[in-house]
């Protein structure tokens, strides 16, 4: 019997870091306003694309997330907007 690894990257490597908003709420989530974007420390600009997938022990699921997608606490998905430069921090 031969036993597969599951490589599963740290979901600390998939959340945009200190998140702020940059537009319109446009809803609620765990009673928290989702922001239809934000940027982030870097100034890079992330749009509003979802709720972020778990895998059944509740841990985020980041091999569902395609590339360009990153998680803002607490559980929604952000695409990198990348046709924008980055803004001065």
């Amino acid at each position: 019997m031969r036993i597969a690894a599951i490589n599963q990257q740290p979901a600390e490597l998939h959340i945009v870091y200190e998140p702020r908003p940059d537009g319109p709420i446009i809803g609620f989530f765990k009673e928290t306003p989702i922001a239809a974007a934000v940027l982030d420390y870097f100034g890079r600009r992330f749009t509003y694309d979802g709720v972020a997938p778990h895998r059944r022990d509740g841990s985020y699921d980041v091999k569902a997330l395609r590339p360009g997608e990153w998680i803002v606490e607490p559980g929604l998905v952000y695409r990198l907007d990348a046709g924008r430069p980055a803004r001065a921090a």
